[in-house]
């Protein structure tokens, strides 16, 4: 196993799920994991839990709901005020609402894109000082094989119909193309940028507003995939040492994936697209 001993990794979405098994494992390979959490309360459940099943001490919680602006910004000025390293940044929480209508973030962004890739690109961008002193440094961002219905005319759902899944898997491929520009733009700093797939989990609060019979066909299609499993390829991301200097891809079980939402112009073009909308606000 490879070791994370005086490596410091901040993780968003750790309360359950992927995220949560993605903490643990960090912290059995010797990791300080902060633990980035929207919900102060169930962090504060979980940072003794890992403590008890890894025996590490190094567990922190901090509040962040990536979802608003201002609170990635107040989270990243506390973080400041206590660190001034960050080995590995590993982008995570996510949202999707089921059969939910359509729900704006609080500032007026729909939640499904304000979260899964406004939330990441922001947080990213008010780090990346901070990763490059620590460089040699990796960014994670867990994407998903279930990604699809890019529309960059239509990012919002203010044209389409809403429907929760769409905008899901509409985010997760965005998330994919932003870790290619950012890859681009990281090019000689020392700070890496890739992002991988966990693969179809069912055991997440992300489906809980599924219907049954859906929930039950992603079972049967998944084969009973547990967050563990999903969890792997991102700890190994954060720590295999054969990854250093690796930029730019998308994983699977360890394994590249080519991706289907490869596109230069596309890419560059999103990327305008969420410094306008983090702007703008």
């Amino acid at each position: 196993m490879n070791s994370m001993k005086g490596k410091r990794v901040l993780i968003t979405g750790p309360t359950s799920g992927v995220g949560k098994d993605i903490a643990i494992q960090l912290a059995e390979l010797g990791a300080e994991v902060i633990l980035a959490c929207r919900d102060i309360k169930k962090g504060n459940q979980v940072a003794p839990e890992i403590t008890r099943r890894t025996g590490s001490k190094n567990v922190v919680v901090m509040e962040v709901d990536t979802s608003s602006q201002k609170s990635i910004y107040e989270f990243v000025r506390e973080f400041r005020r206590r660190y001034r390293r960050l080995d590995v940044l590993i982008n995570n929480a996510a949202v999707s609402r089921g059969a939910l209508p359509k729900v704006n973030s609080v500032d007026g962004i729909e939640l499904t894109f304000a979260t899964n890739v406004l939330g990441y690109f922001l947080l990213t961008q008010e780090l990346l000082d901070v990763l490059k002193r620590s460089a040699p440094a990796r960014i994670i961002n867990v994407a998903s094989s279930y990604a699809s219905d890019l529309d960059l005319d239509d990012l919002q759902f203010e044209r389409r119909p809403f429907e929760s899944f769409r905008a899901y898997a509409q985010s997760k491929a965005c998330d994919r193309m932003l870790t290619w520009a950012l890859a681009r733009r990281l090019e000689g700093t020392g700070v890496t940028a890739n992002s991988m797939t966990p693969g179809l989990i069912t055991e997440t609060e992300l489906y809980r507003n599924a219907a049954p019979e859906l929930v039950q066909r992603l079972i049967q299609y998944s084969g009973g995939r547990t967050s563990a499993q999903g969890a792997d390829t991102a700890v190994w991301l954060a720590s295999a040492p054969e990854m250093e200097g690796v930029s730019g891809k998308f994983f699977e079980d360890r394994e590249e994936l080519e991706c289907e939402f490869r596109n230069k112009k596309n890419e560059e073009r999103l990327w305008r697209i969420c410094e306008e909308l983090v702007n703008k606000t």
